[in-house]
């Protein structure tokens, strides 16, 4: 008789980020199969109400994302919540897999795991904490934290081949314990088969063709310095400025998110006047809704792992302009459903929406292009992670 999958998901934040849906849609599959699925999270985030819908969710009230080195004794607190929680669910279950998503849950979720003797651990990872926008001193001190961790895991899940390559390199016995496993999307809700550019929605270079529709220029983020928000806004100040009088008052940035950096954005619209020309939405339950009424999408995030925006940005046929990092190039191709510019050029990011917003072939072309995306589908990623617990177990 075939063991049954008993397997606990750490994460630190329920926010509405990729990490945060793929560890719900995991969490959602393996009961829906019958098998045994439990969450440990931090008790903030706009999915808490969604999370709290499912069984066996337990809320840790100081389980925060952030690191608070100031107040270091109540992290200490958190590590030892977590330890407790893990050994009441290893004495019910005593081949629990314990699988962590994120930088700081990753670390904490899996050392409370290896002090309980938990037998199997898993890390998912959304991109490494230790990245080249950070100074010496940080990325030495998250490398360090991951690569010592590294002795306790025993499976990464990468959801990018960049992140992938990254492990190997850096980290000791990667390469036999790693495999990438897409992070699912909610694939019905952004397919579109075919896009047809209307005229009416479309500027043009002579401002008498162009009809009083707005084009509408979208984003998904997180308010934080990662995402990088200031660059996608001053790319589309100089945007603005450079247009005809015709074109820019039809001109729209539409953004969805919110954060701790969003009085810094509102107050950067506010002085340089561009109040009816940039959106911010807050979080939406329905992205898709939004997406569907979007000309282009454009990300100028940092750092990532493969963003799950990009790819329901591409399901709705929209083109994406992003920073080439990470493993977006795996899914954005050059000339072909977009545009990769490179980390920190938001000049050049203004200039290829420019051009795409001048050519309403060339968004056209990029819209309809045939993109792989079948192993993002959310039944594949469940399959594959069973798949992988059984094959733990």
């Amino acid at each position: 008789m075939e063991k049954k999958v008993k397997v606990l998901y750490v994460l630190t934040k329920l926010e509405l980020g990729g990490a945060q849906k793929v560890c719900l849609s995991l969490l959602k599959g393996i009961q829906e199969n019958g098998q045994f699925g439990a969450l440990i999270s931090g008790s903030q985030g706009v999915l808490v109400s969604e999370a709290e819908k499912l069984n066996n969710v337990f809320l840790l009230k100081d389980f925060k994302r952030e690191v608070g080195i100031k107040n270091i004794t109540m992290e200490f607190k958190v590590f030892f919540r977590l330890i407790k929680k893990i050994k009441q669910l290893k004495k019910k279950y005593p081949d629990l897999i314990v699988h962590t998503h994120s930088t700081k849950a990753g670390i904490l979720g899996r050392w409370a795991a290896f002090f309980v003797r938990v037998k199997y651990i898993v890390h998912t990872v959304h991109g490494f904490g230790f990245h080249e926008f950070q100074n010496k001193i940080s990325w030495t001190i998250i490398f360090l934290f991951e690569y010592f961790t590294a002795f306790i895991t025993d499976h990464y899940v990468c959801v990018s081949k960049s992140d992938c390559e990254i492990g190997k390199r850096y980290l000791p016995f990667f390469s036999k314990r790693s495999s990438i496993i897409r992070a699912a999307v909610e694939w019905d809700k952004f397919y579109l088969p075919a896009k047809k550019i209307p005229d009416k929605f479309y500027g043009a270079t002579k401002t008498e063709n162009f009809n009083c529709e707005k084009f509408i220029i979208g984003t998904v983020s997180c308010f934080k310095p990662q995402k990088n928000l200031f660059d996608l806004l001053k790319a589309f100040k100089e945007l603005y400025t450079s247009l005809n009088v015709e074109i820019k008052e039809n001109l729209l940035l539409q953004i969805i998110g919110d954060g701790v950096q969003r009085p810094l954005i509102e107050d950067w619209i506010i002085k340089n006047k561009l109040e009816d020309n940039v959106e911010i939405l807050g979080w939406q339950n329905d992205v898709s809704s939004w997406m569907k009424k979007w000309n282009l999408f454009v990300m100028s995030s940092l750092w990532e792992g493969l963003p799950c925006a990009v790819i329901e940005a591409r399901l709705s046929k929209l083109p994406v302009i992003t920073y080439k990092i990470a493993g977006i190039p795996e899914v954005i191709k050059e000339n072909k459903n977009g545009f990769l510019v490179e980390a920190g050029n938001w000049k050049v990011l203004c200039e290829k929406i420019c051009q795409i917003i001048l050519d309403k072939n060339l968004l056209e072309k990029m819209s309809n292009y045939t993109d792989n995306l079948e192993d993002f589908k959310n039944e594949k990623m469940i399959d594959y992670h069973l798949g992988l617990y059984k094959q733990l177990i």
